[in-house]
């Protein structure tokens, strides 16, 4: 009875025993089951973002590099259209030029600026046969509109005006006769005449501004050119002189020097001549010249400086004092 006793605790012993160890057996795959589950879940996004730094698990295919690459896409996009939409109230308060008609137009300032028109006539000289010998044109200058607002101005061109018009009839006389005697002995069908053009480079509320310039052709060689220029108090219509936009000082005799030499650079100048004829040349009210783009063109007429007729005329931009 004892013996049998012991042998059932013996296997009750041996069959706890195994429950424990296979109880724990059980417990400690679980655990490294886990264990691996979760080092293989963390290593992978880790590896692969190592490796190409691109699809992230489960992704579209697109990396993160490509979604920064379209950010200042589309940052762009919404810049041009502000500044579409900003453009027109620039536009608006700003002129696109300079100029006393677009200032005009735009409403500013400068709508009260005077308005210079003119226009290109023509007059024949014929012979007995009534062929055309000879031609003179010359300018009309006129005020836009009625001219009330600058009566003056208005009939200072109209002197202008009546100017030309007689020198062309003495011009023309005297064309017809040369062209006659060219024809006789030189050239049966020589026509004579004068062409002209003219041109308006600053017209505002305080300064008119034109040159007119002429070409003859009288048989020669080549034309004669001449060149005519009217700066014209816009409120008085008074011509305007040089001295009163530029001191010709030793500076500014200077600053012309240095731009003959740049804009004639194959014109063998002494700088001594210069020195001593430009403010003489000034002083005799012989520099021809008129505004350009807010400074002064200064022209010295054919002869100037000993020079011939090869040379010609010879033209600097100063800046207006």
């Amino acid at each position: 009875m004892k013996k049998k006793m012991m042998r059932k605790m013996t296997i009750v012993s041996c069959m706890v025993l195994i429950l424990c160890l296979a109880l724990s057996a059980c417990g400690g795959k679980d655990g490294e089951e886990e264990n691996n589950s979760v080092i293989e879940l963390e290593a992978v996004p880790l590896d692969r973002e190592s490796e190409s730094g691109t699809d992230a698990p489960g992704g579209d295919g697109t990396d993160s590099e490509g979604q920064d690459s379209a950010s200042p896409g589309a940052s762009t996009e919404t810049s041009a259209e502000a500044s579409a939409e900003v453009s027109p109230e620039v536009s608006d308060s700003e002129p696109k030029d300079a100029s006393p008609d677009a200032a005009a137009s735009n409403g500013g300032d400068a709508a009260a600026a005077p308005e210079i028109r003119w226009e290109i006539l023509r007059e024949t000289r014929t012979d007995d046969a009534g062929e055309e010998i000879a031609f003179a044109e010359y300018p009309m200058f006129t005020v836009a509109g009625d001219g009330s607002a600058y009566k003056e101005l208005s009939a200072a061109l109209a002197a202008i005006n009546a100017q030309y018009k007689s020198q062309n009839e003495t011009l023309l006389d005297e064309l017809q006769e040369n062209a006659k005697d060219y024809r006789e002995s030189i050239e049966p069908a020589g026509v004579f005449g004068q062409g002209t053009s003219a041109y308006v480079y600053r017209c505002d509320m305080n300064i008119v501004s034109i040159m007119v310039i002429r070409t003859v052709n009288m048989g020669g060689p080549h034309p004669n050119n001449y060149w005519d220029y009217y700066n014209l108090n816009a409120g008085t219509g008074e011509n305007l002189e040089l001295s009163q936009f530029l001191t010709m000082d030793e500076t500014m005799v200077g600053t012309i020097i240095e731009r003959l030499h740049e804009n004639y650079p194959e014109v063998e100048f002494d700088d001594a001549v210069l020195k001593a004829e430009i403010p003489d040349i000034a002083a005799r009210g012989e520099i021809g010249w008129y505004f350009y783009e807010g400074q002064i063109n200064l022209a010295f007429q054919e002869g100037s400086f000993g020079f011939g007729h090869a040379v010609g005329s010879l033209e600097v931009t100063v800046p207006i004092e």
